[in-house]
């Protein structure tokens, strides 16, 4: 068995969006958009030498707190556990509709197996 030591399983601030103006950029002026179900990813290649995360959950579309929570929760996780793989990127990923925890994994999956592909491609 694999243990992780508490420091390896952190999201530090340094791979968050953590700034409006951050946001914006990303949401504005994307270099790809990609879908998946209810999910909405923006990303833009940034100078940062670091992949990093924001999210949107709205109540709108998820009006509990612990569902919206949850969310965010399994959706950094997988980010975190990638992160390494995927470049210099800031990533948006918003919910725009309620969406069950199966269906989140799934199409979670999808855009983050198409995010890398995007992020990392193939020489030919």
């Amino acid at each position: 068995m694999v243990e992780h030591s508490a420091t390896s399983q952190r999201f530090p601030r340094q791979f968050r969006l953590t700034r409006a103006r951050d946001f914006e950029r990303v949401l504005r002026a994307p270099d790809f958009r990609l879908s998946a179900g209810p999910l909405r990813l923006n990303a833009v290649f940034n100078r940062m030498h670091t992949a990093r995360l924001g999210l949107i959950v709205g109540r709108k579309s998820v009006s509990r707190a612990t569902a919206r929570n949850r969310i965010k929760r399994v959706i950094r996780d997988r980010f975190r556990r990638i992160r390494s793989e995927l470049g210099s990127v800031d990533v948006v990923v918003r919910v725009v509709a309620p969406v069950t925890r199966m269906e989140l994994h799934r199409h979670l999956d999808r855009l983050l197996t198409e995010l890398k592909r995007k992020t990392n491609p193939t020489p030919s």
